[in-house]
């Protein structure tokens, strides 16, 4: 079975507001959004088997509405709605969405990023000024072997998700990333260092290796800007990103989750979180 990793943040739609009003951030709020979410009349459907609220395991299957073609008794045409099934796990500690790849309803993991953001931005989430960002883990190439492949580099720029604000994350990645959210509410942060004559001259430092490996973790892209020669035409080289895939023995279908209890889901998601945690 394949998986697709999914990050999740939560941010303030008006920080202002949001500090007045002294709301409370809490990802738990996340948790129940899903969990208000099936109660739908539109193109998706979701449905939670497993609610580990203490623990903070969350199981259950989504789905987005497709259209299927089949004959009648005397082989007229006509059309029926379909939900296939897809299996997600969710894990409180990484704030990470864990979804079977199935291209067949989901072509790709940013899809399914875009509809569990559709699906958990509800009135739960509105009501309380906040908003769920929801987008793929990547796998990036080398950064510092790429900026010293070139002898000359004129721009380097990095494109930042949000960290996970508000769990156990906070601490890992580097307080400076998580300064500039706070004070600026962003969802993306993107630093860009030039120098035209292509003398531009980057060290690693805690503040720069702290936005390294959050790419590196998968939630960013880098690209740097540089040529070999001085008489070589600068090229552009990015992270070269794709979704994180997690590859498991066996299968989990509709029909075993329902009978799941919920440390089944936590043995799951503890045998395979190593390999998508973001703690060092």
């Amino acid at each position: 079975m394949e998986l697709n990793v999914l990050l999740v943040s939560l941010l303030p739609m008006d920080e202002e507001l949001f500090s007045e009003k002294g709301q409370v951030k809490d990802i738990t709020l996340f948790e129940q959004a899903l969990g208000c979410a099936k109660e739908r009349d539109d193109e998706y459907s979701i449905k939670v088997y497993i609610n580990d609220q203490l623990n903070g395991y969350m199981a259950g299957v989504i789905s987005k509405k497709s259209s299927v073609k089949l004959h009648d008794r005397n082989f007229k045409i006509h059309n029926e709605e379909n939900f296939p099934p897809v299996v997600w796990l969710w894990d409180r500690s990484e704030q990470v969405i864990l979804i079977e790849n199935k291209t067949s309803v989901f072509s790709n993991a940013g899809v399914a990023a875009k509809t569990f953001s559709n699906i958990s931005n509800n009135i739960i989430l509105a009501e309380r000024g906040l908003r769920a960002h929801v987008n793929p883990k990547t796998i990036d190439s080398a950064f510092w072997e790429t900026f010293e492949s070139f002898e000359y580099v004129n721009e380097v720029k990095f494109n930042l998700a949000a960290p996970n604000l508000f769990g156990s994350t906070k601490k890992e990645i580097g307080e400076f990333l998580h300064e500039v959210v706070d004070e600026t509410n962003a969802s993306e942060f993107s630093p860009v260092f030039k120098n035209p004559d292509g003398n531009l001259n980057l060290k690693p430092s805690s503040w720069l290796n702290a936005m390294v490996d959050w790419v590196k973790d998968g939630a960013g892209t880098w690209s740097i800007s540089g040529k070999r020669t001085l008489k070589d035409k600068y090229k552009k080289i990015g992270s070269k990103t794709r979704a994180k895939l997690l590859v498991i023995d066996g299968d989990i279908t509709e029909l075993e989750l329902e009978n799941y209890e919920p440390q089944d889901v936590a043995e799951i998601v503890q045998m395979i979180r190593h390999r998508y945690t973001f703690k060092k």
